[in-house]
């Protein structure tokens, strides 16, 4: 079970596709962003799903005239693909954020050193949310449910920010 099985499942079932294609999609998209997908891992990933029988491909005729591999879903790869979406939908949230270990480890340091840490995290997230924000207003047509993961990352980002401020006036009292 892979979020990457299911980034790439959905968007073969939305329209065929080749593996440069769903390439560009994962990079337009920004999926890496926000799930363990990177780019050169896709066409790996694309065929392996194959393998497994949930993509078939048909050669085409390329642009410049190279015959190239499109990727469909399968019926297998369909039910594969609720699968996925009922296992994601239905399991807890984690909410493993890289900034929990330098949070969990400020105590082993001395409390100045440890606030400049905690200043590079709040200027990480605060540059973070800018990116989300710009992204966000780049790509203000996309559909309802592209647009929805930037409002869910804008509102995480400063919920971590308040979460920040409320843990470093703590720190800073020694509670």
């Amino acid at each position: 079970m892979s979020s990457i099985d299911l980034a790439i499942l959905g968007m073969v079932l939305e329209e065929p596709r080749s593996a440069y294609d769903i390439q560009k999609d994962v990079e337009y998209h920004h999926f890496s962003r926000w799930t363990k997908i990177s780019v050169p891992s896709v066409y790996r990933k694309v065929l392996q799903l194959q393998q497994q029988g949930y993509l078939k491909s048909d050669r085409v005729q390329g642009d410049k005239g190279a015959g190239k591999a499109v990727y469909a879903i399968t019926e297998r790869g369909k039910a594969y693909f609720r699968e996925l979406m009922g296992r994601y939908a239905s399991q807890p949230v984690p909410l493993q954020f890289d900034l929990n270990v330098v949070v969990t480890n400020l105590n082993k340091l001395e409390k100045e050193e440890s606030f400049q840490y905690l200043d590079q995290l709040r200027a990480s997230i605060q540059r973070s949310a800018q990116t989300a924000e710009q992204q966000a207003a780049a790509f203000a047509q996309i559909p309802l449910v592209g647009r929805t993961v930037f409002d869910q990352q804008r509102l995480v980002y400063q919920a971590l920010l308040e979460w920040l401020d409320g843990f470093a006036e703590q720190w800073k009292h020694g509670q």
